[in-house]
C-alpha cells in the first residue's frame, strides 16, 4: 500500500515527493499560555529634595536611624549657585561667625559681570574692600587723622619725659648719694690728723681741697627733718649737680671768712633744695666735715635774676669789699619747675662744734 502511492506520485509529478509521516511517531504541542509571568516590581530611590539652606558650621546630633523630615513642596527653588548674596543679610543667624565678623560696612556688594541666570540675572557678586574706601575718603580727614595721631604720639613722649625728670632722677640720685655717703665716711676714718698750728703760718683749712664731683660735706636742715643729710660735691656743672648739691668752686670753704655758696636742684635729681623757700630768719643750717660742725643762722632771702653773679661774691652784693665773717648762700631756681629767677637764702656763721664734743645743739634738739 504504501509502495503504490509512491510510485503514483512520481507518475503523476514527476518529481520528487517525500514521504508523509506517520501520525503515530508525532509529539503533541504544547498549549500556548494565556498570561505573562508575574515580575518583580522596579526598585524606585526616593526623590531627594533640593538643597535650601546655605551650609553651617553648627552640627546637628540626630539618631544614627533618623531620616531628615520632608518638607512640602513649594515655589521653585533656585540652586544655590544662581543665588545672589548680600553680606549684610543674615536669616536666623546661618552664616559661620566668622564670616559675619569680617563684614565691614564699606564692603558693599557690587552687581559682577551676568552669570548663568543671563545678562539681566544675578551674577558673582564683588566686594569693596576697605582700601578703595580709605581713597575715597576727603583729603581733609586724612590729615585730621594724621594730625591726632602725632598729637597723641607727642604727649605720651611728654609724659614719659615727666616720669623720668620727676621720679626716675630721684632714684638715681638716691643711688648716687648713697654711694658719696660711703666714700665721705671711708675718707673722712681715714683721714690723718691736722698739724699743729703755728703763729707763723695760716691755721690748716677745715675741709681739704677735693676732685669735681666728690664729697666736701654733709648739709644738715633741721626744719626739713633728721633725715635730710645730703652730701655736698665740688662743682656746679650740670653733671656734678645730677649728684647732690654742689659747692661753686672759688668761693669759700665751709667755716672760712668769706662766703660758702652752696646750688641744688629743686624739682628734679633728688630736689635737695626743693623746700629752701621754707627756711625763717633765725632758722640754723649744719655743715658737718671730717672733725667738726659749723652752724650757720639764716638772715635773710630774696629772689634774684640768674644773672646776678653778685650774690656769689665773698661778701654778696658788695663787689670788691673785704670778707670780715663767713657767710653761707643757698641758691636754688625760683619758681618751681621754672628757671626763671634764682631764690637766694643768706646765712652767717653762728658757731662751731667739734666733734669730740658731740652734736652741736641744733641738731641735739632734733
Amino acid at each position: 500500500m504504501g509502495g503504490g502511492s509512491t510510485a503514483a506520485g512520481h507518475e503523476e509529478g514527476k518529481g520528487v515527493v517525500l514521504p508523509a509521516p506517520d501520525p503515530l511517531t508525532l509529539l503533541p504541542l504544547p498549549d500556548p499560555p494565556t498570561e505573562l509571568p508575574p515580575a518583580d516590581p522596579p526598585t524606585v530611590p526616593p526623590p531627594v529634595d533640593p538643597p535650601t539652606d546655605l551650609p553651617t558650621d553648627v552640627a546637628v546630633d540626630r539618631p544614627a536611624d533618623a531620616r531628615p523630615t520632608r518638607r512640602p513642596a513649594g515655589p521653585s527653588v533656585v540652586p544655590r549657585a544662581r543665588q545672589a548674596v548680600d553680606p549684610h543679610h543674615d536669616p536666623g543667624g546661618r552664616l559661620p561667625a566668622r564670616a559675619r565678623r569680617g563684614r565691614q560696612p564699606d564692603q558693599a556688594v557690587r552687581p559682577g559681570p551676568p552669570g548663568p541666570g543671563g545678562p539681566g540675572g544675578p551674577g558673582r557678586p564683588r566686594r569693596r574692600y576697605p582700601s578703595a574706601a580709605l581713597a575715597a575718603r576727603p583729603v581733609g580727614g586724612r590729615v585730621t587723622r594724621g594730625l591726632g595721631e602725632i598729637m597723641i604720639t607727642a604727649g605720651v613722649v611728654v609724659v614719659l619725659f615727666l616720669v623720668y625728670q620727676l621720679w626716675i632722677t630721684d632714684i638715681l640720685a638716691a643711688r648716687t648719694q648713697s654711694d658719696l655717703r660711703q666714700d665721705l665716711t671711708t675718707a673722712w676714718a681715714h683721714r690723718p690728723p691736722p698739724p699743729a698750728p703755728t703763729g707763723e703760718t695760716d691755721p690748716p683749712r677745715a675741709v681739704p681741697p677735693v676732685d669735681l664731683g666728690e664729697g666736701l660735706a654733709v648739709l644738715r636742715v633741721p626744719r626739713f627733718g633728721a633725715d635730710y643729710a645730703p652730701v655736698i660735691v665740688e662743682g656746679v656743672s650740670a653733671d656734678a649737680l645730677r649728684r647732690g648739691p654742689g659747692h661753686f668752686p672759688g668761693t669759700a670753704m665751709p667755716g672760712e671768712v668769706g662766703n660758702f655758696v652752696v646750688s641744688g636742684h629743686r624739682t628734679t635729681y633728688g630736689k635737695p633744695f626743693s623746700r629752701v623757700d621754707e627756711l625763717r630768719v633765725g632758722d640754723p643750717i649744719v655743715v658737718e666735715v671730717a672733725d667738726r660742725y659749723f652752724t650757720y643762722r639764716v638772715t635773710r632771702s630774696e629772689v634774684v635774676d640768674p644773672h646776678r653773679l653778685d650774690v656769689t661774691y665773698p661778701v654778696p652784693e658788695h663787689p670788691g669789699i673785704a670778707p670780715t665773717s663767713a657767710i653761707m648762700t643757698l641758691t636754688t631756681c625760683h619758681p618751681r619747675f621754672s628757671a626763671r629767677s634764682r631764690l637766694i637764702v643768706f646765712a652767717e656763721l653762728d658757731e662751731t662744734t667739734d666733734k669730740t664734743d658731740g652734736p652741736p645743739p641744733a641738731l641735739a634738739d632734733e
